[in-house]
C-alpha cells in the first residue's frame, strides 16, 4: 500500500507540474479577459482595424447556413488567404474571420456591390493573451490548429487525472480529511450558487 501511495504522490506532483503552464495561460486570459476595462491602456489606437486591400468581387454565397463555411473557404483560397476561420452571414454581407494569435485577419463581402474587403486587428499583447481563449482545433485547417486541440484535450485528462490523484491522497490522511470536506463542500456550493445567478 505504501508503494501506490508513493506513485500517486509522484503522478500528483509530476501532473501539477505539467499543468501549471496551462493553468498560467488559462489564469492570465481570465483576468483579461473579464477585466477588459483595466488593459485599455495596454491596447492599440483606434481604429483597431487596418485595411489591407478592397477590390470588385464576384461570388455566388448561399443564402442559407448549409455551405456557407465551405464557401468562405473557397473565397479566402482565391484571395490568398488560409488557416482558421469562421463565418458569419448578415443580410447581404459576409463576414470570414481569419483566427490568428498575433495578427489575426477579415474578409468583408459585400453580396450587393459585389465588394470584398480584407482588414488586419493591430497588435496588442493583452488580446493576444485573450485570444488564448477562444482557439479551435480539430474542425479547422492546418497541423498546428489539430496540435493546439489536442494539447487542450490533454490539459483536461491530466486535470481530471490530478484531481483523482489529489483526492486519493487526501483520503489517505485522516488529519486533512475534515478540512477537505469543508472546502470540497464550499466549491460544490460556489458552484450551485453561480448556476443559480446565471
Amino acid at each position: 500500500m505504501t508503494n501506490w501511495n508513493l506513485l500517486f504522490r509522484r503522478a500528483h506532483l509530476y501532473l501539477g507540474m505539467l499543468l501549471m503552464p496551462w493553468v498560467m495561460v488559462y489564469a492570465v486570459s481570465a483576468v483579461l479577459f473579464n477585466h477588459h476595462g483595466w488593459f485599455e491602456n495596454h491596447r492599440a489606437p483606434e481604429p483597431q482595424w487596418l485595411p489591407l486591400w478592397e477590390k470588385d468581387y464576384t461570388f455566388d454565397v448561399p443564402s442559407g447556413g448549409d455551405g456557407l463555411r465551405e464557401a468562405a473557404g473557397r473565397i479566402m483560397a482565391e484571395n490568398g488567404l488560409s488557416g482558421a476561420f469562421g463565418a458569419q452571414r448578415q443580410g447581404q454581407r459576409l463576414n470570414i474571420q481569419v483566427m490568428n494569435f498575433w495578427e489575426p485577419k477579415r474578409l468583408i463581402f459585400d453580396l450587393e456591390k459585389k465588394q470584398l474587403r480584407a482588414e488586419k486587428k493591430k497588435f496588442a499583447w493583452p488580446e493576444v493573451l485573450v485570444r488564448l481563449h477562444f482557439r479551435v482545433g480539430y474542425g479547422q485547417p492546418g497541423f498546428l490548429n489539430k496540435l493546439w486541440a489536442f494539447f487542450v484535450d490533454l490539459f483536461c485528462v491530466t486535470m481530471l487525472v490530478w484531481i483523482a490523484t489529489g483526492l486519493y491522497l487526501w483520503w489517505k490522511l485522516p488529519v486533512t480529511r475534515r478540512w477537505g470536506f469543508v472546502t470540497i463542500g464550499a466549491g460544490g456550493a460556489s458552484i450551485v450558487v453561480l448556476l443559480l445567478t446565471l
